[in-house]
């Protein structure tokens, strides 16, 4: 990692000794999906650290809440490890996508935002051994998160992204 460089101002300056650090993402382990709604669903007491370029950058443990804020590099990614005795038990790139979400009315933005809302949807591209999954089985499992996050939001549970469904959709994870 190049180290920012850092410029001495003067005392009255506003940015007087302020360090230019990467910007933070914030990750919540929790019992359940969705953004955090004031309820508490962390998981707490769960070891980590946060690698950035092979080099432990963070680490503690979460608090109630489940967050771990992850300093990713832009244009980069940070890897978020979970420990237990010390070793790493999984593992996640955490990288920064700038662009805009799709449209809700197209299944890619429907997906995309579930899977910001922590709802389990599948692989929507080749999986490890460079086989994607076969349609039917990702339109299980996208129709099964789909049917959570409607039974979560209080919504019929059909696995149909209707009139109710999309609006929600949109005010939990954005336009």
């Amino acid at each position: 990692m190049t180290p920012t460089p850092i410029a001495r101002q003067v005392d009255s300056s506003t940015g007087h000794n302020t360090l230019n650090l990467p910007p933070t993402v914030p990750i919540f382990l929790q019992m359940s999906p969705d953004a955090p709604q004031g309820d508490v669903r962390g998981i707490s007491g769960v070891a980590f650290q946060v690698l950035l370029n092979g080099s432990v950058v963070q680490s503690g443990t979460t608090p109630q809440d489940g967050r771990i804020d992850v300093r990713v590099p832009p244009g980069g990614s940070s890897t978020l490890q979970l420990l237990v005795n010390g070793a790493s038990v999984a593992e996640y790139e955490i990288s920064v996508d700038t662009g805009a979400l799709d449209p809700a009315d197209q299944v890619r933005g429907q997906q995309q935002r579930l899977r910001m809302l922590g709802y389990q949807i599948g692989s929507d591209g080749p999986d490890g051994n460079g086989v994607a999954a076969a349609p039917a089985e990702a339109n299980a499992a996208f129709e099964r998160g789909l049917v959570d996050f409607q039974a979560d939001q209080g919504l019929f549970p059909d696995g149909i992204v209707g009139n109710q469904t999309r609006p929600k959709l949109v005010s939990r994870a954005g336009a």
